[in-house]
């Protein structure tokens, strides 16, 4: 079980690495103990901690690395956690790490402010082109002894009895090969065809999935605050209830982007390449240095509202295609990175052992809904707030002139953090003022 040499084999040479057992005919479904379909950061980690633990581990994605992914490309304190934890982290040398964050009011009023502790600990935000954290993520999982099985996609499910899910997979070549497996994660993301499998057809719900417009501008006067490199958000009217982001990557070049729920686009007739356009002018107006938008990228996300059942007989999904997208921030790398991580720190040690395994699957996501129960109540009360522009004027007030309210919700927005008593009164007060 803890043999990796297929970690660096070809797919169509880790289909064959797993050696059938004695006597089976040629051509027998080979057995993994956890096959993981998508290589995002999701299924990397799911895969890294797996293969540590001396599984064996096909890695699926139909794309092969380096590939680019849309994102702001932050990288917030929960997959910072993560990532030191597996010691994993030197993708973060070099990198800006984020001392202040500048926002725009709906009003156009500016403010900065250090980053904000969380719980009394300093918070780690870091950028990072997803171009190269998910192949840092992806390369790691090789390294503890996952088979890479990228450039090979996954065409469906064939069936499962007591031992093992049968999945279907087409090479490149476009040969169809089956693979066997005890345990199948689906981290495949957003359009995830795991989940349509296991889940069935379900449609996104317009008020709480969004689509996000990112892309990268040379800005080489983008200084952030007087405390080191910034994040810049701006809440303009015509953005909420979400709002539009400056992230500097590095090398004077910055991320930028805008998003909206599908409601709202739908509604308002908006055009996210045009909106894009339109913040961009705002900048300028503002005294940044912005260049021509390039690599302009949409992406849909499907927030935690829609969180589908996330665990099944021999089977669980986590990251995009389990909808762990916050509602408010569109992030979605920290739930992804701590959700896989604990789902593969509670499987049994053997994996062949179906009721072990049901209860460690029905415990994984039992903890995790009732671990992020008041963390999604204060994510709809906060989408509620901003959906109007009287209220998402006072709440972004407080933000600008509040430490305690930035550090709360700060904490909900790039994390698991909720709004507690104290914070909703410290808002409240802002709109009496």
């Amino acid at each position: 079980m803890g043999d990796h040499e297929n970690a660096d084999l070809s797919p169509d040479d880790a289909l064959e690495a797993v050696e059938p057992p004695v006597g089976a005919e040629a051509g027998a479904e080979v057995e993994f103990d956890v096959a993981v379909v998508g290589a995002g950061p999701a299924g990397a980690i799911a895969a890294c901690v797996a293969a540590r633990r001396g599984l064996r581990v096909a890695l699926i994605d139909r794309n092969t690395f380096p590939r680019d992914k849309t994102c702001g490309d932050g990288i917030g304190p929960g997959a910072v956690r993560v990532l030191r934890e597996l010691g994993i982290d030197s993708v973060l040398e070099g990198r800006p790490r984020i001392a202040s964050i500048t926002m725009f009011g709906t009003e156009g009023e500016r403010s900065e402010s250090p980053v904000p502790d969380i719980r009394g600990t300093s918070t780690d935000v870091f950028v990072v082109p997803r171009l190269d954290f998910d192949e840092h993520l992806f390369r790691a999982a090789l390294a503890s002894g996952a088979a890479d099985m990228t450039g090979t996609r996954y065409v469906g499910m064939s069936g499962y009895d007591d031992r093992a899910r049968t999945i279907e997979l087409r090479d490149a070549s476009g040969a169809r090969k089956s693979l066997r497996a005890h345990l199948v994660i689906g981290a495949d993301g957003v359009y995830s065809t795991v989940r349509k499998d296991l889940v069935g057809k379900d449609g996104m719900d317009p008020e709480y999935s969004g689509i996000a417009m990112r892309a990268y501008v040379e800005c080489p006067d983008f200084e952030g605050g007087a405390a080191g490199a910034s994040m810049l958000f701006e809440f303009d009217r015509d953005l909420l209830p979400s709002y539009g982001w400056v992230f500097p990557v590095g090398d004077g070049t910055v991320n930028i982007g805008v998003g909206l729920p599908i409601s709202q686009l739908r509604e308002r007739g908006a055009d996210l390449r045009r909106l894009l356009a339109e913040f961009a002018d705002r900048l300028r107006e503002r005294g940044l240095e912005i260049g021509e938008i390039r690599d302009e990228r949409a992406h849909q996300l499907r927030a935690l509202m829609e969180m589908p059942p996330l665990t099944f007989e021999r089977a669980a999904l986590i990251g995009d295609a389990a909808s762990m997208i916050n509602p408010v921030s569109g992030e979605g790398i920290a739930y992804a990175m701590t959700a896989a991580q604990r789902l593969v720190k509670a499987l049994p040690a053997d994996l062949s052992d179906g009721r072990a395994l049901a209860a460690a699957l029905t415990g994984f996501e039992r903890r995790f809904r009732s671990g992020h129960r008041m963390h999604l109540l204060s994510c709809r009360l906060t989408m509620v707030m901003l959906r109007r522009s009287a209220t998402a004027a006072v709440v972004v007030r407080a933000l600008q002139t509040d430490p305690r309210v930035l550090g709360g919700v700060f904490s909900m927005l790039f994390g698991d953090g909720r709004l507690n008593a104290t914070t909703a009164l410290r808002i409240a007060r802002h709109a009496v003022r």
